[in-house]
């Protein structure tokens, strides 16, 4: 494990925003996006602890993914400014936060699925063990080939089969077309992401002797391949969107994929980003035959809700700024 104790202080007390931020906490809320569907399709009709409680696990199990890694990559963030400036373990001001939060949310996660039912117990404990064996040495499967891309299937499958099984009452030996079609785009969606880290973080993993897929094949193949399968993700999306009559889904998959065009070609990673909203959107569009007239009501509200969201995003990160000289 690394001992950060002797390091140097450089982060002084965080403000609670920049805490939230090198936790990620953002991305944990994200990767709990299907689990909140589920919280709309049943709870509108009365309040059920069981589905809070079940939501708050799986968000502890996503916060301990990524400070698990940010724990284990503390000697090689260390190096980088930016990475030793977010990473808590960098810092002896902040390593000590860093370890109760890790601590918290393993011992958190694993609690709160015993209290709902063996079988969300042992959906949670897989996630850790996946988190685990992703950063920890010496299985790391972040830095062997081919493994860090099948560790983003397994961990995204897990959730979408708990959202199928738990909230939408599916079952997955039937496995439709909705879930078929789905899951492919859930899964494109997060290999592509995953890739987008990789190539960002390319000549600083190299550094390291990390041996992670990306590395492997290098940068420029990696970046053309990654160019392939975004195009493969929207066509495919747009595709199985149109043909299962959403066109909620398809109107954003539009409007998300006209941005490639006309930002900053540097600002294309953020672009990605807004496939969040759409991905969470396309699962409740295809519930909402069902749903109640409050259920309906807060849909819209939902999606409007979201636009605004996205609206704050792009100014916030500039997303049409510096275009001529790009």
């Amino acid at each position: 494990m690394p001992n950060s104790s002797h390091q140097p202080s450089h982060s002084g007390l965080r403000s609670a925003i920049r805490l939230m931020i090198d936790l990620r906490l953002a991305y944990a809320v994200v990767s709990t996006g299907l689990i909140l569907v589920g919280f709309f399709w049943n709870n509108l009709e009365g309040f059920s602890l069981r589905y809070v409680i079940l939501i708050v696990g799986i968000f502890f199990a996503n916060v301990f993914m990524f400070v698990v890694n940010d724990f284990y990559d503390a000697p090689h963030d260390f190096e980088d400014p930016s990475k030793r400036t977010r990473n808590l373990f960098c810092s002896a001001d902040t390593e000590k936060l860093g370890k109760r939060v890790l601590y918290a949310s393993l011992g958190l996660s694993i609690l709160l699925g015993a209290i709902i039912s063996p079988q969300i117990l042992v959906i949670i404990a897989l996630l850790n063990f996946l988190a685990f064996s992703y950063s920890a040495p010496p299985i790391k499967l972040r830095n062997r080939m081919g493994w860090d891309w099948i560790f983003v299937f397994i961990w995204k499958g897990l959730i979408i089969a708990a959202s199928f099984i738990y909230f939408f009452g599916q079952d997955l030996s039937a496995f439709n077309s909705f879930m078929v079609g789905s899951l492919v785009v859930v899964m494109l969606y997060s290999l592509i992401a995953q890739m987008d880290n990789q190539i960002r973080d390319f000549h600083v993993d190299r550094t390291t002797n990390s041996n992670h897929s990306v590395q492997w094949l290098g940068h420029e193949y990696s970046s053309v391949l990654r160019r392939i399968l975004l195009v493969l993700f929207f066509g495919i999306s747009l595709i199985f969107c149109y043909l299962m009559h959403l066109y909620i889904t398809v109107m954003l998959i539009l409007l998300n994929s006209s941005l490639f065009f006309i930002v900053n070609p540097r600002k294309h990673n953020d672009v990605l980003e807004f496939c969040t909203i759409w991905v969470v959107v396309l699962f409740m569009e295809h519930f909402s035959s069902s749903f109640s007239f409050a259920q309906q009501l807060l849909f819209s509200v939902w999606v409007v809700a979201m636009g605004g969201i996205a609206l704050i995003h792009m100014k916030r990160i500039d997303l049409f700024a510096d275009r001529a000289g790009a």
